[in-house]
């Protein structure tokens, strides 16, 4: 017949049998454990911590009306506060402001040391961001201390701080970039002036040769090839009239001088020329010279003179020289007098259409020259207008930011900007946040019982004898057909019942320290105490 397999499954029996074996080295530790952890609880020292929620409120005035100058991300915005707060001046108004550090124990701390310390215990938290924003829109500060009125009150004095910060911070932004921009935009006003005086030279220098003025120089440039034509035609014709005036004044030339008589005895010594074609030459002559002339100098003193001869000779002799052919002489003096006026118009005439005509010519070299380079002058007008244009859209938008910035300004001056507000100011913590009795009570416990079976393992691991059935067999090879039950003399079963009065008082201790442990943590160290007090009053 074989033995059945007791080792199959879990043997609840044995491990009971063995915790109760070994159950000393279960209490002890754990009451141990739950002593050390009631000493902790009461010992280790009370850090509070005071938190203020702060909300930053968007700007009170639209967006759409005031653009904001100070547009920096929220987040970076309050870690700039933050290591302006934790900076060491501020840090050490704070240490001088609450008296921090003043116990005996920090008596000696360096000055490094305090200030790391503090620096650990200030802690600044961005909230989430809510729908509307991509920015958070609160933050919360907050600062652990034992004494619970030190931690409201640094708490309270930090939230006042960043406030007065973040108004500073915002203040000098806002006026930072108004000078920034007020200094932009003088430098751009005075490169616009340089570049309005240099297009103003450049057109007053060109005048008459500018792009815009193309039109109007063709079109006179026509007007000056029209009356060139038609100088040029009068010309042709006061020549012709004159070539054919000259001919008809010759042809009478010679004519008079066939009906002339010989001359006398008297007209001898006179001057082939008659005094009154000398006078039509000097006639001619003053027409085309002035007074000053010596052609018009020296015929005028030809005729004076032979007045002058005219004047001594005998009546008889000029009767007998003038008496054959006056009349016809008279005629023909008449005759000739118009035709010497006659010429010495066209003569004229000629004079002033080419004088017309070499101003026209020059004019005109002008203005072609003109039209030539108005295609040059126009690719320097666009380059200098392009510039003049771009430093004038430059300036515009500088002054309408400058304008922007002044508003922003005042807006952060009137405090109708971005602004901080407390929400929930820092109140007296009334628990603790360290230690964290509740997870220390439960490490305790488990602590306890944790060694407790750790040296029934150990134990038990070192132990060689057999105490299962199941063993014995795998032990020996054989099975085993029966057992003796242990015999428990008057001596066994006094010294049993001590054990289990001491198993019960342990176990009672046990409970009672667990349970006043319990107590310390979760109704707190001074209910517990003036509990016992009373207690052990009674």
């Amino acid at each position: 017949m074989s033995t059945p397999n007791r080792s199959a499954g879990l043997n609840i029996g044995h491990y009971l049998a063995l915790i109760s074996r070994r159950r000393w080295f279960v209490i002890i530790p754990f009451c141990l454990a739950v002593g050390v952890g009631m000493v902790l609880t009461v010992e280790l020292p009370r850090i509070y911590e005071a938190t203020t929620l702060i909300l930053v409120q968007p700007q009170r005035v639209p967006e759409k009306i005031v653009t904001p100058v100070v547009d920096v991300n929220i987040e970076n915005r309050i870690s700039t506060l933050s290591q302006q707060i934790l900076s060491r001046s501020n840090l050490e108004r704070v240490i001088d402001q609450f008296k921090l550090f003043s116990d005996p124990k920090s008596a000696r701390m360096l000055m490094e040391d305090k200030l790391e310390g503090l620096r650990k215990r200030i802690k600044v938290e961005v909230g989430r961001p809510s729908r509307t924003r991509r920015d958070s829109d609160s933050f919360t500060i907050s600062f652990q201390d034992r004494n619970p009125q030190t931690a409201m009150k640094v708490t309270n004095s930090l939230a006042a701080f960043f406030i007065d910060e973040n108004i500073k911070v915002r203040e000098g932004i806002a006026v930072g970039t108004s000078d920034f921009l007020d200094a932009e935009l003088e430098s751009m006003r005075k490169r616009l002036e340089q570049q309005e005086q240099y297009l103003k030279s450049f057109r007053e220098k060109h005048m008459g040769e500018l792009p815009e003025q193309l039109d109007s120089n063709l079109k006179i440039l026509e007007r000056l090839n029209q009356q060139l034509s038609q100088k040029e035609e009068s010309l042709r014709s006061a020549r012709v009239s004159l070539a054919a005036l000259e001919s008809e004044m010759a042809i009478r030339q010679g004519a008079l001088a066939a009906m002339a008589p010989p001359p006398g005895p008297a007209a001898a010594g006179r001057d082939p020329e008659s005094l009154d074609q000398l006078r039509e030459k000097l006639a001619a002559l003053r027409s085309n010279y002035t007074d000053q002339h010596p052609d018009v100098v020296r015929l005028k003193s030809r005729i004076e003179k032979m007045e002058s001869d005219q004047a001594a000779a005998p009546p008889a002799a000029e009767a007998v020289g003038e008496g054959s052919g006056a009349a016809g002489r008279h005629a023909s003096a008449q005759l000739n007098a118009e035709t010497v006026r006659q010429r010495a118009m066209l003569l004229g005439a000629i004079r002033a259409l080419e004088g017309e005509i070499g101003r026209i010519n020059q004019e005109t070299r002008e203005y072609q020259r003109r039209v030539e380079v108005a295609p040059k002058l126009e690719q320097e007008l666009l380059t200098i207008r392009r510039d003049y244009d771009n430093i004038k859209a430059s300036y515009s938008s500088l002054l309408n930011r400058k304008l922007e910035a002044d508003i922003g300004v005042n807006m952060e001056k009137k405090q109708k900007g971005e602004q901080f507000q407390v929400i929930d100011m820092a109140r007296l913590p009334e628990k603790p946040v360290s230690p964290d009795l509740p997870k220390l009570f439960l490490i305790t416990l488990a602590a306890g019982m944790g060694l407790g079976v750790g040296l029934i393992f150990l134990l038990e691991s070192m132990d060689t004898s057999v105490r299962r059935l199941d063993k014995l067999e795998e032990e020996i090879g054989l099975p085993v057909l029966a057992m003796v039950p242990r015999i428990f003399s008057a001596k066994d079963r006094r010294r049993h019942r001590m054990l289990t009065a001491a198993t019960t008082v342990s176990v009672v201790v046990a409970v009672i320290l667990t349970a006043a442990f319990a107590m310390l943590v979760f109704q707190g160290v001074e209910p517990t105490l003036e509990m016992v007090r009373q207690v052990a009053s009674v």
